[in-house]
């Protein structure tokens, strides 16, 4: 239990949320642990506050940021055994946060661990609910994964680099490991707050990207199955008000995909 930790940052106009990051780091109660973080392009004071609290920072441009190779590049810079990612927006909600994420990976337990997410109190309704439901242990999709907060095995990095192609790298990595025989684990009690308030043009640009990494063709039937859950979620919580938007965002979602997986 020995074996030193790496936590590596990734930011780019992450105030103020970085801020509450940091100051959830520093009150962690594991803190045998070295901070590295890559900055692609902050204009809104991230770097500054990066560099005000810790030394290790590697400013690269906007246009040099493929999340890949930003990974495999500040992982291959440190020899830790166990590695954690941690997005700047990511904002831990407990002390142990990190002891708890860490625990089962240095043990042996398991490869890697991510934690839960949950939705910012200002997250729109739709959004809260997709959060929900994906971190719901009984309703976890087989082989999810999300690199926004988790822990690993340097030996697993080192026989799966993360794809340097594309999007949802992540997944894509993920995808890789288990099928290789890796264990990963969601560990409900670490839990950080990050989610965002995407307009449509934004969020059909990043499900557009990450379609080919995720692969799941999107179909009629599963759209409409989708659009009356949403409804009834809606109406449950008295949330009626929301349901226009709730069925433009679901549409918006199933349109990028559909046409992200289209032969290019």
């Amino acid at each position: 239990m020995s074996e030193s930790v790496a936590i590596i940052m990734r930011a780019k106009n992450e105030m103020p949320q970085v801020r509450q990051t940091l100051d959830m780091l520093r009150k962690q109660t594991f803190t045998g642990f070295d901070f590295f973080a890559v900055d692609s392009g902050s204009t809104d004071g991230t770097l500054e506050v990066l560099q005000e609290n810790y030394s290790e920072i590697v400013p690269i441009p906007p246009d040099e940021y493929v999340p890949g190779k930003v990974l495999n590049d500040a992982i291959g810079r440190i020899n830790h055994p166990v590695i954690v990612l941690l997005n700047a927006d990511a904002i831990p909600l407990s002390n142990d946060w990190l002891e708890k994420l860490i625990t089962p990976v240095r043990e042996g337990c398991v490869d890697a661990t991510f934690c839960k997410q949950t939705a910012r109190p200002d997250a729109r309704f739709i959004v809260a609910y997709d959060y929900e439901r994906a971190y719901n242990p009984s309703k976890i999709s087989s082989g999810f994964f999300s690199a926004v907060a988790c822990a690993f095995r340097r030996e697993l990095w080192q026989a799966h680099r993360f794809p340097e192609q594309g999007y949802a790298e992540d997944a894509a990595w993920a995808r890789a490991c288990i099928e290789d025989g890796a264990r990963i684990q969601l560990v409900e009690d670490s839990v950080v707050e990050h989610s965002h308030n995407y307009t449509l043009e934004e969020l059909y640009r990043k499900r557009f990207r990450q379609a080919p990494a995720l692969g799941a063709k999107p179909t009629i039937g599963k759209l409409m199955r989708e659009l009356l859950r949403d409804l009834l979620h809606a109406a449950a919580k008295l949330r009626v008000h929301t349901i226009p938007y709730n069925i433009a965002y679901r549409i918006t979602i199933h349109r990028a995909v559909y046409r992200g997986l289209r032969p290019q």
